[in-house]
């Protein structure tokens, strides 16, 4: 299981067109940049306890959509397979792979 970071930058990624302005900044300063939540509030001009709420509200919404829509888990399990198939190292099956990781 990916740490509480590493989660919300793969969920951030699929999904951080659902949030607002406000949000995404909020959310890329505290889980890609690891800026405290005083860095955050100095940074927003807002104070700690609201960048604390917007990131608790971004984390529900992050993984409330991932629980309606499965993106995050159904790409990590194609990436699983991906990798077992090109375990195989058949020049035919690297080519397929290609294009559809290219398709990705």
């Amino acid at each position: 299981m990916l740490d509480k970071t590493q989660r919300m930058n793969s969920l951030l990624d699929w999904y951080d067109s659902l949030l607002t302005a406000n949000q995404k900044a909020i959310a890329d300063m505290h889980f890609r940049e690891d800026f405290s939540l005083s860095e955050i509030a100095e940074q927003t001009g807002s104070s700690r306890s609201a960048v604390y709420d917007t990131i608790q509200r971004v984390q529900k919404i992050m993984e409330d959509t991932e629980a309606k829509l499965h993106c995050v888990a159904k790409y990590d399990a194609r990436t699983r397979l991906y990798q077992t198939l090109r375990d195989l190292k058949i020049d035919a099956v690297d080519e397929i792979l290609d294009q559809l990781i290219e398709n990705e």
